[in-house]
């Protein structure tokens, strides 16, 4: 067991980390949707806006499966040697910061890039416009349909995610162990 001297190095050394997760990702995101987003149409902007908007939902779903499901599930499946089960196993035991880094880290930087791609194309219709009500009213609307679609995903969603939260953590558990499976 932990002493409260390295519990107390741990409860400040987790924030640091994930604050430089946040940071990395957010740079590499963002760097990504300048690129993508700095000559293109406002087609590829409204995609891109719909792909950032997803992987919120999608990481979203994914830490509150986490968070939610039942290390017995798991336990059991780990003794009939089922592929994810031991990764599965390791996330929902470190549920607190797998639903830190999918819901806060990546679920928000998604939201706030999601928004970033917005200013662009209302940039690019106030730039073009006349000056106009619409010149006020269409940034509104981009953001409250960037927020709006981000809210609804992810509360019409939460459902899903706690009823089928084994699931959805022993597919995420595969995802992973594809990706750091060695050999």
């Amino acid at each position: 067991m932990k002493n409260k001297k390295q519990k107390n190095k741990d409860y400040i050394i987790w924030p640091i980390k994930i604050l430089l997760l946040a940071l990395i990702f957010s740079l590499s995101f963002s760097l990504l949707s300048e690129v993508a987003l700095s000559n293109a149409s406002i087609i590829i902007a409204v995609i891109i806006i719909l792909v950032f908007v997803s992987l919120g939902i999608l990481f979203d779903v994914i830490g509150l499966a986490v968070a939610s499901a039942n290390i017995r599930h798991f336990t059991a499946m780990a003794a009939r040697k089922v592929k994810g089960s031991k990764q599965a196993i390791s996330l929902v035991k470190n549920a607190g910061k797998v639903s830190s880094i999918c819901n806060d880290v990546i679920g928000d930087v998604c939201g706030i890039l999601a928004g970033a791609a917005g200013a662009s194309i209302i940039a690019k219709i106030v730039i073009e416009s006349d000056k106009s009500f619409l010149s006020i009213l269409i940034p509104a609307l981009v953001s409250a349909i960037i927020a709006g679609l981000t809210i609804f995903g992810k509360a019409i969603f939460k459902r899903y995610a706690i009823n089928n939260a084994n699931k959805i953590t022993l597919h995420f558990a595969k995802f992973i162990n594809f990706f750091t499976r060695k050999g």
